[in-house]
């Protein structure tokens, strides 16, 4: 098991090695991740006002992935369990089934950010600097039940995913700043493919 995804992968990548070939072997790596926790401030960018969120995120590959709100205050303990398409919204042991998430939200964002990772198609890639740090950035196309979505993620030199903006229609939907990010993977063999 490991918790740091390709520091040697990435380097190549962020050296100007590998054209082509560095964003595929980020997909691969990820599509052997297992488990996940990832700590994240989203903003939704609605038609109306930004609205900021801070979440926790524990995502398993195989089944759920739970996402708890821990800002603003009066949302703190609000958690949304997705499992498949279905989002499913709890608050002190109440649980209120959503249906399908048919639109990328916060609810649903930072598992599908690990399958966009996994599974997405890249449409582009490079090195860039993001707040001073050297970044791979990947821009990949994906498809939501509510339509396509593009995601664009920066990783670290560790492979992490740093900063995310998810697009559809051309229109800025959410952007994911993470605050820290831990995961288990699988041998390659023994990982499981899935759809962003």
């Amino acid at each position: 098991m490991k918790k740091i995804i390709l520091p040697l992968l990435l380097c190549a990548a962020l050296c100007g090695c590998g054209g082509a070939a560095a964003g595929n072997a980020v997909q691969d790596q990820y599509r052997t991740v297992r488990t996940a926790r990832l700590e994240a401030e989203v903003t939704s960018h609605p038609d109306t006002d930004s609205r900021t969120f801070t979440l926790l995120c524990s995502y398993d590959a195989a089944g759920d992935a739970v996402t708890t709100v821990t800002q603003p205050h009066e949302l703190a303990g609000l958690t949304a369990v997705a499992s498949g398409e279905d989002l499913t919204l709890a608050c002190e042991g109440l649980q209120l089934p959503v249906g399908a998430s048919s639109d990328i939200c916060p609810a649903n964002c930072l598992p599908y950010l690990l399958r966009a990772l996994a599974n997405g198609y890249v449409l582009e890639q490079g090195a860039e600097t993001l707040e001073g740090l050297d970044c791979l950035r990947l821009a990949l196309d994906t498809t939501a039940p509510g339509g396509k979505v593009l995601c664009t993620v920066w990783l670290g030199g560790d492979g992490a995913p740093l900063y995310a903006e998810f697009s559809q229609d051309g229109q800025m939907v959410l952007t994911v700043r993470l605050l820290s990010f831990e995961c288990t993977t699988a041998p390659p063999d023994t990982a499981e493919g899935g759809g962003a």
